[in-house]
């Protein structure tokens, strides 16, 4: 099943996978995770008022920093370039800058007609609830790992103050011990896609909103594309690298789709120099805008049929209040370990012209629901 999902969504067959860390780790860090799933949950530690300070200070940021995708997103950066060991922080960067795109499409001109205000706004507060929780996950772990680079102590003794999986307490553990960034960066992508289907998808309507968004995504595209713009181009267009992705409501195939991308962007030397230029020269700001200019506008006043519409994110969207989810550990079968053991190797494939006929595509189905 999986290598066939896998050929499906690169497009190119076969599909080779490598050992994210060798056999005897592998096994060592199994047995640690076996032995954390069938600890029990001990909420009744106390804190030394330093240790409550912090605990606050991280709380506070974090809030703080999940006003919206704009500052998601420049947060997951900035952290990076501050501990560039954890990939993940980048790879994050990237998927919510994506993120954001997908949030002002809802109010591009190039789809105006395709779903009504009601559709817009559902779909709109889906991703906002998928990526917020996201974050409200996320990233009081990455605070509490700069901490203990600073100071050390035990992040094990943190994690459930948060609502973290246990999953992720051998993860950091071996991390600090001795690091290994694509393991981290596989465990983190695991833990935030298991995260949100057991406490998002599976217990509210997103998780019927996002079947409804697979299924009109295929109706109206056949795909939609992650992509990562890697080289300016004469023409002012930046070449874009990627990955067609389906079926986002099967978490397996969403951990598959997020290792596929994190060796796109680490594993290849011009994708990750070029991301990583691209990144130092443009702020986000959920626009299109951002990487094809000379095709996408964020200026309504001067919207024409040259150009297509695409507003930033403060013009598209008002910030939304965050909704704490259930606190549930989605760490219950010791069968979830297994996603840790391989990644799959993935060639680098310019997506460009497939992207511009992606455009075009969407503009012209857009100008016919407005004749029927």
């Amino acid at each position: 099943m999986l290598p066939q999902y896998l050929q499906k969504l690169i497009g190119k067959p076969p599909v080779k996978t490598k050992p994210i860390i060798d056999a005897e780790k592998y096994d060592t860090l199994r047995s640690r995770l076996q032995k954390e799933l069938f600890q029990p949950f001990d909420g009744s530690k106390a804190f030394f008022p330093e240790e409550t300070a912090l605990i606050k200070s991280i709380r506070t940021e974090t809030t703080v920093l999940n006003r919206n995708n704009i500052t998601r997103t420049q947060a997951y950066l900035a952290f990076y370039n501050r501990n560039p060991e954890v990939h993940w922080a980048f790879l994050a960067h990237m998927v919510s800058r994506n993120g954001g795109y997908h949030m002002t499409d809802l109010k591009s001109s190039s789809m105006t007609r395709l779903l009504d205000n009601a559709e817009r706004q559902k779909f709109f507060l889906f991703l906002e609830r998928a990526n917020s929780a996201i974050f409200a996950d996320a990233f009081p772990q990455l605070l509490l790992y700069e901490h203990s680079k600073l100071k050390e102590f035990p992040l094990k003794r943190y994690l459930p103050v948060f609502r973290i999986s246990r999953f992720m307490a051998p993860i950091w553990e071996s991390f600090i011990e001795e690091p290994h960034s694509p393991l981290l960066t596989t465990a983190l992508i695991i833990n935030e896609q298991r995260m949100l289907q057991e406490r998002i998808l599976k217990r509210t309507r997103h998780g019927e909103i996002l079947r409804r968004l697979d299924f009109q995504l295929q109706e109206y595209l056949g795909f939609v594309k992650v992509i990562f713009p890697y080289e300016k181009k004469r023409n002012g267009l930046h070449s874009l690298t990627g990955l067609t992705v389906e079926r986002f409501a099967d978490p397996k195939q969403r951990i598959e789709t997020g290792k596929l991308l994190y060796e796109l962007l680490f594993q290849h030397p011009v994708v990750f120099r070029g991301v990583g230029q691209f990144t130092k020269e443009v702020p986000h700001t959920g626009s299109r805008e951002d990487y094809w200019g000379s095709i996408y506008t964020s200026d309504a006043s001067t919207s024409k049929n040259d150009k297509i519409y695409s507003p930033t994110l403060h013009d598209a969207w008002a910030d939304q209040r965050f909704f704490p989810p259930p606190s549930i550990d989605w760490f219950t079968n010791e069968s979830f370990i297994e996603d840790l053991r391989s990644t799959p190797i993935i060639k680098k494939a310019d997506l460009t012209n497939k992207v511009l006929e992606n455009v075009n595509q969407l503009k012209t189905l857009n100008g016919m629901k407005a004749i029927f």
